[in-house]
């Protein structure tokens, strides 16, 4: 029988509490070690906002809304409520004591119309030698007035009685711009020059209405 004694005996239960009290010291050093250190939190920068209420504290008092008042009559939308410019009244119209529409007719410049002009019918022929004559009193009524055609049934039909021809509604062009004109023409008995002739010089015509009414800048498809 061998006899342990004391020291050996507790000799393994030494050894086995340093060996335990060497590992936990070694984790808890590997725990230092591997563990994440601590991040400081972020800085974080304020802005002042003032806060403004949408509604304010107190309303201004509510006025009274005073009625519109009624929309003026407008014709733009309209182009057929608008209505020409006036012209003169019937007592301005000039009443013409000498008359040229013979002469021209008989001027030997003048053959070529005057042999056209033998081959219109008789009411077209009235309607030529009248606008021969409205061209010619115009220009001679004022110099630096220099008229080169014009359209009697512009505005208007024109009116044939007989050997009397009325334009109500006609239209001149004096350096290339038109204006209203009135007239009315008797024709000698052979439809060869004037007898009476009274004119009235109206308003100009604008522009954006010439296309509706016939009436050029120039003399391309110009019908006189």
């Amino acid at each position: 029988m061998v006899a342990i004694n004391a020291d050996q005996r507790f000799r393994p239960l030494a050894t086995g509490a340093a060996s335990l009290g060497l590992h936990c010291l070694a984790l808890a050093l590997l725990t230092v070690l591997v563990a994440p250190s601590r991040l400081d939190p972020p800085i974080v920068r304020s802005i002042a906002v003032d806060l403004v209420s949408s509604v304010p504290e107190a309303l201004p008092p509510r006025r009274e809304r005073e009625p519109a008042p009624d929309p003026l009559p407008s014709t733009a939308a309209d182009p057929a409520a608008i209505s020409p410019p006036p012209l003169p009244h019937e007592d301005q119209m000039i009443h013409a004591s000498t008359f040229y529409a013979a002469g021209i007719l008989a001027d030997p410049a003048n053959t070529e119309v005057r042999r056209n002009f033998g081959l219109l019918a008789g009411s077209e022929q009235l309607i030529q030698l009248c606008n021969m004559e409205a061209l010619e009193q115009i220009r001679l009524a004022d110099t630096d007035a220099a008229p080169d055609a014009v359209v009697g049934y512009a505005f208007d039909d024109l009116g044939v009685d007989g050997l009397t021809l009325t334009a109500n509604g006609g239209a001149v062009r004096v350096a290339g711009q038109w204006f209203r004109v009135r007239y009315s023409c008797v024709a000698a008995a052979d439809v060869r020059g004037t007898v009476a002739f009274e004119y009235a010089i109206g308003n100009a015509i604008p522009q954006d209405e010439w296309e509706a009414h016939n009436l050029n800048g120039d003399d391309e498809g110009l019908d006189r």
